[in-house]
């Protein structure tokens, strides 16, 4: 019970330093919108611009506001889940767009994240347990590889192999599960690699402690010693790393989505990127800001359940 007393304070506390945290991230991202080049009513109006229609525009988009009088009706209505209308597509509703390409979003990036993180331990593991042999080396070289590719060139690869060539999987858009296997893979790839290394050399490190010999001298089975004792020691650095896999894949998922042409939130801000419209770019990126900023409050948190030695 105090315990758990202790995490509830702990959690309120940190949950507190994440408002100004998001407060902060809003107003950056609402003054990096405004300060990007181009008109967006400019754009809307396109070849039937003038400078009356403009300023009506304007004047209907709330942009002849001074800046902080749009920035509180910005972040409050952001509050409140309304992110306004599309600055190029009158009468579209940025929460409509959110609601539908957001689980989409959400899906690729947990399924990702979820495979790498299960193969990514089980072959720390296994290159922990057979340090130094060919397995481990062979993995070494597979690990330092998939790092140095950049994903849209794996992208290109998979597309070449499996679209072209032995035409099994789709590569565009999402119309089964098979639509979901190849986005994964190259979402995955990467944060599979990171995890891999650091299990590997947390476990590497925890199996040179003092009890983890003490317990191979008591003749205690080696699947035991590895499950019971050095991962639960070696999980910090490695739940870790999978909070940072998981804004890895969100900000990979702004290209993966473009190429496999997916309806996503990140080619959604892709495309108001392209656009300059503001207010589909800046509820995309406050909205992928919060998530990795919640991730990250769930791996601190997570932190005293993997390792009772951890008290708040």
């Amino acid at each position: 019970m105090r315990f758990a007393a202790s995490l509830a304070r702990y959690a309120l506390y940190r949950i507190s330093l994440t408002l100004p945290l998001l407060l902060g991230a809003a107003l950056l991202i609402f003054f990096a919108g405004r300060l990007a080049p181009g008109d967006p009513v400019a754009i809307r109006l396109g070849d039937h611009y003038d400078e009356k229609a403009a300023l009506a525009i304007k004047k209907q988009l709330g942009l002849d506001q001074p800046i902080w009088a749009q920035f509180v009706r910005y972040i409050t209505g952001a509050v409140r889940g309304d992110f306004g209308e599309s600055f190029i597509s009158p009468g579209r509703r940025i929460s409509g767009i959110v609601r539908q390409t957001l689980p989409l979003s959400l899906r690729l990036t947990v399924l990702a994240v979820g495979s790498a993180a299960v193969l990514g331990l089980t072959l720390g593991i296994i290159g922990s347990v057979s340090v130094r042999s060919a397995w481990d080396r062979a993995l070494q070289v597979l690990v330092v590889v998939a790092l140095s590719v950049p994903n849209f060139v794996v992208a290109a690869l998979l597309v070449l192999v499996f679209a072209l060539w032995l035409r099994t999987l789709p590569v565009a858009g999402i119309s089964g599960w098979q639509s979901y296997v190849l986005p994964v893979v190259v979402l995955a790839i990467a944060p599979t690699a990171y995890i891999t290394r650091i299990s590997r050399t947390s476990m590497l490190q925890v199996m040179a402690e003092d009890y983890v010999r003490t317990a191979r001298s008591k003749g205690l089975a080696r699947p035991r010693i590895i499950f019971r004792h050095v991962l639960r020691n070696a999980a910090l650095p490695i739940v870790t790393t999978v909070g940072l896999a998981f804004g890895y894949t969100l900000t990979g998922s702004f290209i993966v989505e473009v190429i496999f042409n997916i309806p996503g939130m990140a080619r959604v801000g892709v495309e108001g990127i392209l656009q300059r419209d503001y207010t589909v770019i800046q509820a995309v990126v406050l909205i992928y800001t919060s998530l990795f900023i919640f991730v990250n409050l769930v791996v601190d948190l997570s932190y005293a359940l993997f390792n009772p030695r951890i008290r708040y």
